[in-house]
């Protein structure tokens, strides 16, 4: 059986305002594996996407990723700092004062060591494919829309990240938006080693298997 890429042990974690969103949680993700959160919003998918990321600190318990524990105090895992998360936060998580070309080419160079005219063009290859490339030398839109999620899409395909987690779209995809990402989500999923968890519209349960969070726990249809 494969072993984790990401496993919760004893996971407990807190809403702002002292409600317990898991408690006492323990899951694991095998590498390679796919998987689809489904449930609505508000069910606690974005904190486990963010434990996962290791943008939420637990008050009890640990997350290890690739087998290490994630510190948010050392800030220097080794699998984050190689480059291989490809996090896609609602928002899009992009810097406003650099162009979206800027923001996609940004790991290659200084997390990947790419020389900047190589990561300039594997940036616009990946924003071609989410449908920006006429937007390349914009900056992102604030308040953040699908362009800002689209663009962190090609950001986490463009530097070959090995574990995809991807939250929900900001608002429902237009025609074009949701072929372009489908189609950036299914080249990632051709790797087999790549490990994908999604949480978004339906269109996303067909690139992995189905687990749910209820009253702080997860569940799944299969034994991941």
């Amino acid at each position: 059986m494969p072993s984790p890429l990401i496993a919760l042990e004893g996971v407990t974690l807190l809403a702002p305002d002292g409600h317990p969103v898991f408690e006492d949680l323990d899951w694991e993700v095998a590498a390679g594996s796919r998987h689809y959160l489904s449930g609505g919003q508000g069910n606690g998918a974005t904190a486990l996407l963010r434990l996962w990321a290791g943008l939420a600190r637990p008050v009890k318990g640990r997350i290890l990723l690739d087998g290490l524990p994630l510190d948010l105090d050392a800030l220097n895992h080794p699998y984050i700092n190689a480059g291989k998360l490809g996090w896609v936060p609602t928002d899009g998580g992009l810097a406003v004062n650099l162009t979206l070309l800027a923001n996609v080419a940004l790991p290659l160079r200084f997390a990947l060591n790419v020389g900047r005219e190589e990561a300039e063009e594997q940036a616009n290859l990946w924003l071609e494919r989410a449908g920006l490339a006429r937007l390349a030398g914009s900056r992102p839109r604030v308040p953040p829309d699908r362009t800002c999620w689209l663009t962190a899409l090609a950001r986490a395909g463009a530097k070959g990240s090995r574990l995809w987690i991807v939250d929900r779209p900001p608002g429902a995809l237009d025609g074009p938006s949701l072929r372009a990402a489908r189609g950036i989500l299914e080249l990632a999923a051709q790797d087999a080693a790549t490990t994908l968890v999604l949480v978004g519209g339906e269109w996303m349960s067909a690139l992995g298997t189905e687990f749910r969070i209820d009253e702080g726990r997860l569940s799944s249809g299969s034994s991941a």
